[in-house]
């Protein structure tokens, strides 16, 4: 827009000047194309931001970091195909599974920002688990549901539009499979800090509630 701008002006004011007619519109259009061009490549270039880890670099594994970026490219990737199916989608059931996996994928990507996993190594299974489910799992039964969705119009036959509605409800079930997992290693994490908060509540406790045991209370 900038570079179009910029040869309409220059055009203009040449078109009013007269003199040197030719000259001042081929400078115009060089502009145009400079910025123009300058503009499209920006854009080209755009990439998406990178992950942006809770701890600072020494304290995750690089092995981690790597994995996590792996995890979060698999991810970006399933959420547009996902919202591209989304603008296409007819009727509650395939919505509604659309939504399940593009929820999963969320919380993925906010299991990530757990400091406690961050220091976890690459091989660790529940980071491993939320990559196969990113990279695999997921767009598994995406692409199952993909294959599926083209067999529930009226036009298909009723055997196979009763073979569709059935791998509907095997592809949900597995996605709330998934969300089990998801659940479980929540629960998890939040129990270690609940376990880290007692050790810490009951050392407090310990340490103040004799107040000999500190010189600021024996004066």
């Amino acid at each position: 827009m900038l570079g179009i701008s910029s040869f309409i002006l220059l055009g203009v004011s040449s078109l009013m000047g007269g003199a040197g007619l030719l000259e001042p519109l081929l400078a115009g259009l060089g502009i145009a194309a400079v910025t123009g061009g300058g503009a499209a490549i920006l854009l080209r270039n755009r990439r998406p931001r990178p992950v942006r880890l809770g701890r600072p670099s020494p304290e995750v594994p690089a092995g981690t970091r790597a994995m996590f970026e792996k995890i979060v490219k698999d991810s970006r990737q399933q959420s547009r195909r996902l919202q591209r199916m989304q603008r296409r989608a007819r009727g509650p059931a395939v919505k509604q599974i659309l939504h399940r996996a593009e929820t999963l994928l969320l919380r993925i990507d906010t299991l990530l920002g757990s400091p406690e996993l961050q220091t976890r190594r690459a091989s660790d299974a529940d980071v491993m688990l939320l990559e196969g489910m990113a990279d695999r799992y997921v767009p598994d039964l995406v692409d199952a549901l993909e294959n599926t969705v083209g067999f529930l119009a009226p036009t298909t036959t009723e055997e196979a539009r009763a073979r569709a509605i059935q791998n509907l409800h095997s592809i949900d079930e597995q996605l709330v499979v998934l969300g089990g997992s998801l659940d479980q290693l929540e629960n998890d994490l939040v129990g270690g800090v609940t376990r880290s908060l007692d050790v810490h509540s009951e050392f407090l406790r310990a340490r103040f509630s004799e107040p000999s045991a500190d010189p600021l209370f024996d004066r």
